[in-house]
C-alpha cells in the first residue's frame, strides 16, 4: 500500500542546511499497526508528515499503490490526504469554535458529500469512539482523552487506508491512554496506522511492528515487508473542494467567538460607507428639491411657441452693435440703410406643425398645452344684472386688461404636484369645469367676486361653499352675434339676458368645481377663474361652424361695420379672435426636469432642418441656467464629498485588511488542521475571504442602519435652512451598493492575508500555539 524509496529530506535555515532524513526506505502492509521509536530529532516525526503529505520529500520516491508521487501537484496531495489519509495530534488540533460533530463532519464537507450522509457518518464515527452524548459540545468541555477521541473519529470519518498518529498519548494519563491505544488497535484490524511515539512500553504491547529510528535513518524493524513490484494503475482518488458555504459557515463560527471585535471591526468599516451615504442621501434627497424646482420654475417659465415672439437674437445684435462698434471711418462721412428691429418676430403655424408636434416624443419629455387666440365672452347673470367677461383695470394687455375668466395653462397632474385645493376638487381635463385660483391668503381681485354677483369690501368674506358649485356661461359666435342691416353686430343686454336663460347649444355651462392655491414656494399662479383645457376645444369647435366665420372666411373686409375687429388689422388675425381659426395662438411646454428639456429643444429644432427661414418655428427658452448651474455645483460638491468619504471607506477596508491578517495569525493552527484533512490552497483562502465578506456585509449594513437612523435628524436640521422636508434620503437601490461596495473593498482588503494563509506551510502551521 505505502512503499518509501530511498527519501532524503533537509531544512535550510539562514545559510545552515539541516538533514532530517538521510535515505530511508521502507514499505507498509494493507493492516497493520507500525510503531516508529526514536529520540527527539531522529526523524521520526517529518518521516510521519511526509507519508502523510503535509511536507515534501526532497528526494526518493514515496509509492501509494504503486503508484508515484514524484509528479504530484497541490490538488493530488489535497485529494490523497482527504481521502486515503485520517492524522490523529498529540495536541487534538480541534478546531475550538466548532462543536464536536461539526468538527468531526468538517473532513467530509471537502469530499463533497452531502449534509445529511456526513452528519449520519459523523455521528457514527462518534458513537463507535464512545462520545455519543457529547456530540454536541465544543472542544474545551471535554477531557483530554475525550478530545483525542474526537480526533481519531475526525480520522475516521472519511474511511482512510491510513491512519497516522503522532503521539496520540503523549497528552494524556496512563489510564487514558491505555483506552486510546486500544481503540487504535481495534482500528488497525482493517486499516494501516503508523504511530509516532517515545513510550516504547505502549509500542511493544500494541503495536505488531516496531520501527526504530537514529540520525535520520531506520536502525531496526521487527517485522519488515518486501511488496512486489505490480503495475502501475491510475490513481481514482477525487479531487477535494470545500464549498463557499462550507467557508462562510466555518468564518462565522470563528467571528461568533470573537463579537466585540467583529461589531467593532464591522463599526470601524461602517464609517465610510455611513460618509458616503450621508453624502448620496443629501445629493438624493436635493435632487428631488432640484427636480420640484425645475419643474415649478418651468411652470412660471415654460418653453413657448407663440405665433408673435420677441427674437432675443436681433435684439442682441442690436446690443452687441452698440456694446462693440465698428470704429470711425478716417477722413469723411459714409452712408448706410437703417436696419431697426423691435425685437418681435412672427412663426407661421401650420397643420404640418401641429402633427408634427403630435406625432413626436414630447408626451414623454413633458406636458403639452394649446391656448387658442379667440376672444371669449363669458357671462354671469346676478339677479337681473349681466355680469360680463371681467379684467384687470390695466390697459396694456389684451387690449384692455388681463382676462380674469381664462383657459388654464396645466394640467390635472401638474395641480396636484404644485397646488393644494382649498376647497372642492380640480377640474376633469374632459369636462366643462373651472376652478378658482386664489393668493396664499384666498384673496382674489375684487373683479371676479363681482363678476361672480357676490358684493366686495374690506370686511366681506365669501364662503368656500358660495363659490364652489357657481356655474357662469360663455356664449359662442352663434349666440352672440347677429346679422343686421347687411353687417354683424353683437346683441343687446336684454338679447344676450334671453340667450344666458336659454338651452341654446350654442352656450356653453362651465362649473367651478374647485378653489385652489399655489401648495410650492417655485409656482407663482395669477389669481383667475381658469376651465378645463376641454372648454377651449368646445368653444373653438362651436365658433368654427359659425356664420360670422364663414362670413368673414369668405370677406376680406370686417364683417362688423369694415372697422378692424377687436384693433385686429389682419383677415387672419381678426379670424382667430373670431376663433375661425382651429391653429393654436400659442403652445406652451412644460419639461419633467433639464434633462427632458434638451430632448424636446432638439424635437422642436429637427423640424426646422431643411426648412426655409420663413417656413421655421422658434421657440422662446425663457429658463435661465441657474438651475443648471446649481445641479452642476451640487453635484461637484457630491463628487469631492464622495471622495473624501471614499478615502475614509479606503482606510477603513485597509484596516479590516489588517484585522484579518490578524485573524490568519490566531487561526494558524486551524488552517493547518484543514491542510492536513485535505483542504487545498484555494479552500483556505476561501476561508479568509469568507470572514472578510462577512464583515464587509455586516459593515455595510451597519454603514446603512446608522445611516438610516441619522438621517432624521439631518433633515430636521436642515428644514430652517431649505424650508422643505426630507432633504436627505437615502434611496434603497443606493443602500443595497453601499453594502455590494463595503464587501468588494473588503474582499480585495482581504485577499492579501488570505493568500498569505493559504501559502502557509501546514507542518509548522500545525506547531503553531
Amino acid at each position: 500500500m505505502l512503499e518509501v524509496k530511498n527519501i532524503k529530506k533537509h531544512y535550510k535555515i539562514g545559510d545552515q542546511i539541516f538533514t532530517a532524513l538521510k535515505g530511508i526506505s521502507v514499505s507498509f502492509r494493507k493492516q497493520e499497526f507500525v510503531s516508529i521509536l526514536g529520540e527527539s530529532g531522529s526523524g521520526k516525526t517529518t518521516l510521519l508528515n511526509i507519508l502523510g503529505g503535509l511536507d515534501r520529500y526532497n528526494s526518493g520516491d514515496l509509492v501509494i499503490d504503486n503508484i508515484s508521487t514524484k509528479n504530484y501537484k497541490d490538488k493530488e496531495w489535497d485529494a490523497y490526504r482527504n481521502h486515503r489519509i485520517g492524522f490523529v495530534f498529540q495536541n487534538y488540533n480541534l478546531i475550538p469554535h466548532l462543536d464536536v460533530l461539526s468538527n468531526v463532519e468538517l473532513a467530509q464537507t471537502l469530499s463533497g458529500v452531502t449534509k445529511e450522509e456526513r452528519q449520519a457518518r459523523a455521528k457514527e464515527v462518534l458513537a463507535r469512539v464512545g462520545l455519543k452524548d457529547h456530540m454536541y459540545k465544543k472542544p474545551n468541555q471535554l477531557s483530554g482523552g475525550q478530545q483525542q477521541r474526537v480526533s481519531i473519529a475526525r480520522a475516521l470519518v472519511n474511511n482512510p487506508s491510513i491512519i497516522l498518529a503522532d503521539e496520540p498519548t503523549g497528552a494524556l494519563d496512563s489510564e487514558t491512554s491505555v483506552d486510546i491505544m486500544n481503540l487504535l488497535t481495534e482500528i488497525s484490524k482493517d486499516k494501516l496506522i503508523i504511530m509516532v511515539t517515545h513510550n516504547g512500553e505502549l509500542a511493544e504491547k500494541y503495536s505488531n511492528r516496531i520501527v526504530r529510528l537514529k540520525d535520520g535513518l531506520i536502525i531496526s524493524d521487527t517485522n519488515p515487508y518486501n511488496p512486489k513490484v505490480d503495475e502501475l494503475r491510475a490513481d481514482d482518488t477525487k479531487k477535494t473542494s470545500m464549498s463557499f458555504l462550507t467557508a462562510l459557515k466555518l468564518s462565522f463560527k470563528n467571528l461568533l467567538t470573537k463579537k466585540v471585535r467583529t461589531l467593532i471591526t464591522a463599526l470601524a468599516g461602517s464609517i465610510g460607507i455611513i460618509g458616503v451615504a450621508l453624502v448620496l442621501s443629501l445629493q438624493y434627497g436635493f435632487t428631488d428639491y432640484l427636480n420640484d424646482m425645475e419643474r415649478g420654475t418651468f411652470a412660471g417659465l415654460p418653453i413657448t411657441i407663440s405665433r408673435s415672439y420677441i427674437d432675443m437674437n436681433a435684439l442682441l445684435d442690436q446690443r452687441q452693435q452698440i456694446l462693440n462698434p465698428l470704429p470711425p471711418i478716417d477722413g469723411g462721412v459714409g452712408g448706410y440703410d437703417p436696419q431697426t428691429s423691435t425685437g418681435f418676430a412672427t412663426n407661421k403655424f401650420s397643420q404640418e406643425y401641429i402633427e408634427y408636434l403630435e406625432s413626436s416624443d414630447l408626451d414623454e419629455y413633458g406636458t403639452v398645452v394649446y391656448s387658442y387666440g379667440f376672444t371669449g365672452q363669458y357671462f354671469y347673470l346676478a339677479g337681473d344684472t349681466l355680469n360680463y367677461n371681467p379684467k384687470s383695470p390695466s390697459t396694456a394687455l389684451n387690449n384692455g386688461g388681463r382676462n380674469y375668466v381664462t383657459q388654464s395653462s396645466y394640467t390635472v397632474d401638474f395641480l396636484e404636484d404644485f397646488f393644494v385645493a382649498v376647497a372642492g376638487n380640480f377640474y376633469q381635463e374632459s369636462a366643462n369645469e373651472a376652478i378658482l385660483v386664489v393668493d396664499n391668503q384666498h384673496r382674489v381681485p375684487n373683479k371676479i367676486l363681482e363678476f361672480l354677483g357676490f358684493e366686495t369690501g374690506e370686511d366681506v368674506v365669501v364662503p368656500f361653499s358660495d363659490i364652489v358649485g357657481k356655474e357662469f356661461k360663455i356664449i359662442t359666435n352663434n349666440a352672440y352675434y347677429k346679422f343686421e342691416d347687411n353687417t354683424y353686430k353683437t346683441k343687446s343686454t336684454a338679447e344676450l339676458k334671453d340667450v344666458y336663460n336659454s338651452n341654446s347649444n350654442d352656450v356653453i355651462t362651465i362649473k367651478i368645481v374647485g378653489i385652489v392655491k399655489s401648495d410650492s414656494e417655485f409656482v407663482t399662479a395669477s389669481e383667475a377663474i381658469m376651465y378645463s383645457p376641454n372648454v377651449s376645444r368646445t368653444v373653438l369647435e362651436k365658433n368654427m361652424a359659425s356664420d360670422i366665420v364663414a362670413a368673414q372666411r369668405d370677406s376680406d373686409l370686417n364683417v362688423i361695420g369694415n372697422m378692424p375687429f377687436f384693433g385686429q388689422n389682419t383677415k387672419e388675425e381678426q379670424m382667430y379672435a373670431l376663433g375661425g381659426n382651429n391653429l393654436p395662438t400659442q403652445i406652451l411646454i412644460y419639461p419633467n426636469n433639464f434633462d427632458s428639456k434638451e430632448a424636446i429643444v432638439k424635437i422642436l429644432s429637427d423640424y426646422n432642418i431643411d426648412k426655409a427661414e420663413d417656413d421655421q418655428i422658434h421657440h422662446t427658452d425663457n429658463i435661465a441656467s441657474a438651475l443648471s448651474m446649481i445641479k452642476t455645483i451640487m453635484d461637484s460638491i457630491s463628487a469631492v464629498l464622495i471622495a473624501f468619504s471614499a478615502i475614509s471607506l479606503f482606510v477603513s477596508s485597509v484596516m479590516i485588511g489588517i484585522i484579518t491578517y490578524t485573524s490568519v495569525l490566531e487561526r494558524t493552527k486551524e488552517i493547518g488542521v484543514l491542510r492536513s484533512i485535505g483542504a487545498r490552497k484555494k479552500d483556505i483562502s476561501r476561508v479568509f475571504n469568507a470572514e472578510t465578506i462577512i464583515v464587509g456585509f455586516i459593515a455595510g449594513v451597519l454603514g446603512v442602519v446608522i445611516t438610516y437612523g441619522i438621517v432624521p435628524l439631518v433633515n430636521i436640521i436642515l428644514q430652517d435652512a431649505t424650508g422643505t422636508e426630507n432633504v436627505a434620503e437615502l434611496y434603497y437601490v443606493h443602500a443595497i451598493s453601499l453594502i455590494v461596495i463595503s464587501i468588494v473593498l473588503t474582499f480585495v482588503a482581504g485577499l492579501i492575508p488570505s493568500k498569505i494563509a493559504a501559502g502557509k506551510d501546514p507542518v509548522v502551521a500545525l506547531r503553531t500555539e
